[in-house]
């Protein structure tokens, strides 16, 4: 028995307080996830995906307008975002710090995302993808993760080592069937039903313009979230 197995997760999950770990050895991860692991950590073995759950009531309270000056209380879902990911870097820190006692090479990627590429606007390392192949959901028409526990709502962190970690299981489901939800909802129409083969279509730079007027948005985390409920 491994000794970075199931036990070792469950044990992980409440000692840094974290409601979901996944774990995936980059040798089963696509094409790019190692080319991109390789060029942040070469020789790592594992993908750790830290989670914590982003509160239904903070997502209940998301609108995609609001008047000019007027107090939008969606916009808490700010703050509650910035708690959650400083628990997660937390967390990611903390369990490098184990990894690298033992002696194994470890870089925690930090809640909130890695740098992005603002020619594409891609991230060089994809958290979210990260987490599908350590099992922890499937990636939604908005984009986002879908987890069986949470729908869409948490947010993450990841972190690469060179330590043997058991890949994690979980249930590969498809939450969008007959489901477009997330692409009614969205204000500035960036989401589209994606071709087959494809998980998701979505235009980013349009997102990105909406959100730069200063509009909270995410309503299509809430979309999701009230179909899954």
């Amino acid at each position: 028995m491994s000794k970075f197995g199931a036990n070792f997760r469950e044990e992980m999950k409440k000692k840094l307080g974290v409601e979901l770990f996944g774990s995936a050895p980059v040798d089963s991860g696509t094409p790019l996830l190692k080319e991109r692991t390789a060029a942040l950590l070469p020789g790592a073995k594992s993908v750790v995906v830290l989670g914590k759950e982003i509160y239904r009531e903070v997502v209940g309270l998301l609108r995609p307008s609001k008047e000019v000056g007027e107090a939008d209380p969606g916009e808490l879902l700010g703050p509650h975002g910035e708690f959650l990911n400083s628990r997660l870097t937390r967390a990611v820190y903390e369990l490098a710090e184990l990894f690298r006692k033992e002696g194994h090479r470890s870089l925690p990627l930090p809640a909130g995302g890695c740098p992005t590429d603002q020619r594409f606007l891609t991230a060089i390392f994809s958290y979210k993808h990260a987490a599908v192949l350590a099992g922890l959901g499937t990636i939604g028409r908005h984009t986002m993760l879908i987890t069986p526990q949470y729908g869409p709502r948490q947010r993450l962190a990841c972190l690469l080592t060179e330590a043997p970690l058991e890949a994690s299981s979980g249930m590969q489901k498809d939450y969008c069937i007959n489901c477009d939800a997330c692409i009614r909802a969205c204000p500035t129409q960036a989401l589209k039903k994606p071709d087959p083969g494809e998980a998701y279509s979505m235009n980013p730079f349009a997102c990105r313009t909406y959100r730069q007027t200063g509009l909270t948005c995410s309503v299509c985390l809430k979309a999701c979230d009230e179909v899954l409920a």
